[in-house]
């Protein structure tokens, strides 16, 4: 009798482990359901302004475009609505070659919420006024072509996307 008692008590203790998810079920779906994208989502916003773009994608309106006083570039103002009814809109500043027809070959220098008050002004050939402002808010910047971009929101100026692309990036003070 002790020689099957022993043989039964081997035989359960070699048995393998369950893993963990058989184990803890109700765990494992409320992790696979809440956590995981939760921590995906945190990721996300925390990550986005890191890997964010400084380009439109050729979307939104043409307000108003402006040659500089060489006839070299034009500046193209562009307004791209988001959020549906409730929503706003983002204005873009283009620069391109005026011989560029190209708006693919369009360098966005320029990214800021709509204020109502928009103006584009060449102050010499490669230097940029663009002005963008109400009674409560104004991002108006002055920018040299070649070198520099504004971003309204920074993501652009902590981006390791858009590193190579600018001198300087200008943002509003926090």
């Amino acid at each position: 009798m002790e020689h099957s008692d022993q043989s039964q008590f081997k035989s359960k203790s070699i048995l393998p482990r369950k893993p963990w998810i058989r184990r803890h079920p109700v765990s494992s779906i409320f992790i696979l359901m809440f956590v995981l994208p939760t921590v995906a989502l945190m990721l996300f916003f925390t990550l986005r302004p890191y890997l964010s773009t400084f380009d439109r994608s050729g979307e939104g309106d043409l307000n108003s475009s402006m040659s500089s006083p060489n006839g070299e570039y034009t500046a193209e103002l562009y307004g791209v609505p988001y959020g549906g009814a409730a929503g706003g809109v983002t204005i873009w500043v283009d620069v391109r070659k005026t011989a560029d027809a190209k708006a693919s070959n369009a360098k966005s220098i320029y990214r800021a919420e709509y204020h109502g008050g928009n103006h584009l002004e060449w102050e010499s050939d490669n230097t940029l006024r663009i002005e963008n402002w109400s009674e409560y808010s104004n991002e108006t910047v002055t920018l040299n072509i070649d070198e520099e971009i504004y971003d309204g929101w920074g993501w652009a100026c902590t981006s390791l996307r858009t590193k190579n692309q600018y001198v300087r990036c200008l943002a509003p003070e926090s």
